[in-house]
């Protein structure tokens, strides 16, 4: 909707509209895990996309084994994404973040690597790296938590 006044030469919007994303109302599943979501703590984020990164990573070695080459590039994608997701979430104000973020570009170009070259040794390398990276994560959330930080 426009408001168009005489000698004007824009329109100027009168309302503007509110987009509200909708829980799928018969999916009690779909609803809980969205709900879990909106109260995770950053740290728990961090950790899930961690999991997600691990399991994509996990399933792309089995696809890979399997010569499934697309599905195992799929997967690999996913969990390169999830890598990029969490460099771009740094806070560059922090020492330790510069590290991380070379550590995470490390992580998504071997994983690049490793399924261009159908390498299951180098995707198992990378899955090693980013569930330390989990761990670590997981107990200093537990730690934040705790208040020991």
């Amino acid at each position: 909707m426009t408001d168009k006044t005489p000698g004007t030469k824009d329109a100027i919007p009168k309302k503007m509209e509110v987009i509200k994303l909708t829980l799928p109302a018969n999916n009690p599943y779909a609803q809980y895990k969205a709900r879990s979501l909106e109260t995770m703590t950053n740290g728990e984020i961090i950790v899930r996309l961690f999991e997600e990164a691990s399991k994509q990573i996990s399933t792309a070695i089995f696809l890979t084994s399997q010569g499934e080459d697309v599905k195992a590039f799929n997967c690999i994608s996913k969990a390169q994404k999830v890598v990029s997701t969490l460099s771009l979430s740094l806070d560059m104000s922090y020492g330790i973040s510069l590290q991380l973020s070379d550590l995470y570009t490390f992580i998504h170009g071997e994983l690049g690597k490793a399924v261009a070259a159908k390498d299951a040794a180098s995707m198992k390398s990378m899955l090693g790296m980013v569930d330390e990276l989990k761990v670590t994560f997981r107990q200093a959330e537990r730690m934040a938590r705790a208040g020991k930080f």
